[in-house]
């Protein structure tokens, strides 16, 4: 087993371009044509390969929608999902003390492709 599948667990995806490793999609939770992801970028430019990873998740498991919980500071993060058409549905201010100090909690939300 490699240090990458060890890594993995079920319900985890790594995102390639190439042979390059760009980021993680880990599936929190799902029900209802609804997932909840958690995402870490490892490069800026990822749009492809996280669109690739969502529309097999959409086409395996029919999911419709997306939700993902980022910190403002995770901007890579926050500017891919941009380009791919997610938008912030919610913020949940000071939620999170992280680091010395209260952050908010930003909710991005796919468009909803079960209506």
């Amino acid at each position: 087993m490699s240090e990458l599948d060890s890594a993995l667990g079920e319900g985890d995806f790594a995102v390639f371009n190439d042979t390059i490793n760009v980021g993680f999609i880990r599936i929190k939770a799902m029900f209802h044509g609804i997932a909840y992801l958690d995402f870490h970028l490892l490069s800026g430019m990822a749009d492809k390969e996280v669109q690739s990873v969502l529309s097999w998740l959409s086409e395996h498991y029919d999911i419709g929608k997306y939700y993902l919980q980022l910190l403002p500071h995770e901007q890579l993060e926050l500017d891919c999902l941009t380009r791919l058409g997610f938008t912030e549905e919610a913020r949940l201010r000071d939620q999170l003390f992280v680091e010395g100090t209260y952050c908010d909690l930003i909710m991005m939300g796919s468009e909803d492709k079960r209506v």
